[in-house]
């Protein structure tokens, strides 16, 4: 009786080596085969997946069309919203101190599409940014408003009707070429037609001018910009009497609107009150005022755009 129990004993011990040797056997094959199918399904996708899924996102998006405008030193027609509308490979070409333009022969085609567009849109106008440097020849008018002159009468000849054209000298650093070339003078932007304002451009009075002072936490900087500035000034109330005019503070959009208000009255005051103090004028003939954020003339997408919008804009009225 005591070796049949010891018989029966030793049974199920192996019994039960045997089930759990089954069980991990198959256990085995099971995971080896889940392996299997996985590893075959992965190399079936990898097979099918797009290009675009094996690639980093930043190596398969092509460059937009503000990219390649920021890289280049072409020329740009953009629309009210700051969209490159146009991009075309080569900048109009001018040389310090000098008023002469050059018109690359791959770039000639600008002033159809600018004509085009606006008989397609009659409500719309075509503003004329033209870049002279404060380092050029102190001139009247200056080489900003020499320059889109000429690009304004290439419009004209084209059959752009004149009071859709303004024409936007900007005083701004420029570096130029060893031979003195600077290739990109002139950008272009369509904007909402203003029927008053082109009334008053009848009137022999100096075009509106951007500014670029050189901005602080701590308020503006005086350089160049604002210096050239003030000898014109000069010179257009010698000439005209009854002309007051507008300091005009813009900003980008960072930050609050109301916060970028406030910078903009800032930034203006500051530059009006540089205006009256070395240029002893008359405080009732400048005015300190500011659009904030609100009316950019490029996009705030990009570094670029945003050191675009901040600017002070000159505005001349004639109270004649």
């Amino acid at each position: 009786m005591k070796s049949f129990l010891t018989a029966f004993i030793i049974f199920l011990i192996w019994a039960f080596f045997g089930l759990w040797l089954y069980s991990w056997l198959q256990s085995d094959k099971k995971a080896t085969a889940a392996l299997i199918e996985n590893t075959d399904k992965a190399a079936f996708e990898k097979k099918s997946t797009p290009l675009t899924d094996t690639i980093s996102l930043t190596q398969n998006i092509p460059p937009t069309i503000d990219s390649l405008a920021s890289e280049s030193s072409g020329m740009v027609i953009k629309n009210s919203e700051g969209d490159i509308m146009f991009l075309f490979e080569n900048g109009i070409i001018s040389h310090k101190n000098s008023s002469e333009i050059k018109i690359p022969e791959s770039s000639v085609d600008f002033k159809y599409r600018i004509n085009t567009y606006l008989i397609e849109h009659p409500d719309q106008e075509v503003q004329i940014t033209s870049i002279y440097s404060p380092d050029e020849n102190m001139e009247t008018p200056n080489l900003g408003i020499q320059r889109g002159n000429k690009v304004k009468q290439v419009l004209i000849e084209t059959g752009v009707p004149t009071e859709k054209i303004i024409v936007k000298p900007v005083i701004k650093d420029v570096s130029f070429t060893e031979d003195g070339s600077f290739n990109n003078t002139i950008s272009f932007s369509f904007k909402k037609w203003d029927k008053d304002r082109a009334e008053e451009m009848e009137l022999t009075i100096p075009e509106s001018v951007f500014v670029y002072p050189k901005f602080s936490e701590t308020g503006i900087i005086v350089n160049n910009n604002l210096r050239n500035l003030l000898k014109e000034i000069k010179t257009a109330f010698a000439s005209n009497p009854q002309l007051t005019i507008d300091v005009i503070g813009h900003t980008d959009n960072v930050g609050n609107a109301n916060d970028n208000h406030r910078m903009g009255l800032q930034y203006a005051r500051q530059v009006r009150w540089y205006l009256i103090s070395k240029g002893n004028f008359d405080r009732s003939r400048i005015k300190a005022t500011s659009k904030g954020e609100s009316d950019p003339i490029d996009s705030n997408n990009s570094k670029q755009g945003r050191n675009a919008n901040r600017r002070i804009e000159i505005v001349y009225n004639y109270n004649g």
